[in-house]
């Protein structure tokens, strides 16, 4: 293999001693948060019709919710979409938010993101079977729409993994 320098090394030399620096500064301790705030608790179920309800303690992040869930039936997945944002900045951790938001992605056939939705999703809903369900449901259709056959497969092992829990 032969390796080419180029004359004017500057702008290499430059681009690492920036790389460099930033991953110092990404390792740099910070002083600990004078204390924790704690995220309001959230309880989801799925109701007889498939629809999924979700309790919160957080009033706004409910407001917000029924917001996004109006606009949804009005057909307005878009500013649907901008609410549950909303509802997410205050509630990152809202694993109902986030598949209501891959659902919605899904339908505006945004696949990619309607998967990484849901698998966030996944990684906040804890033992909610039946919203794994539905999410896995969403990252199997998700992959089908991106033509990942292998990747359909195991989702759809997943779907009926959930499905009779």
């Amino acid at each position: 293999m032969i390796i080419r320098h180029s004359a004017n090394r500057q702008p290499a030399m430059a681009l690492i001693v920036l790389c460099v620096g930033l991953f110092a500064s990404s390792c740099a301790t910070r002083p600990p948060a004078s204390e924790p705030t704690a995220l309001p608790e959230v309880q989801t179920a799925v109701r007889p019709d498939g629809s999924v309800r979700g309790d919160t303690s957080d009033e706004a992040v409910a407001r917000l919710w029924a917001s996004a869930e109006e606009a949804r039936r009005a057909g307005q997945a878009a500013v649907a979409l901008e609410l549950l944002y909303d509802a997410l900045e205050l509630d990152p951790q809202n694993a109902l938010l986030w598949s209501r938001a891959a659902e919605l992605q899904l339908d505006n056939l945004e696949a990619a993101l309607a998967e990484n939705y849901a698998s966030k999703s996944n990684s906040f809903a804890g033992e909610n079977n039946n919203l794994l369900y539905r999410n896995w449901l969403i990252i199997e259709h998700a992959r089908n729409m991106r033509g990942d056959l292998l990747g359909v497969r195991s989702a759809h092992k997943k779907v009926q993994q959930y499905q009779y829990q």
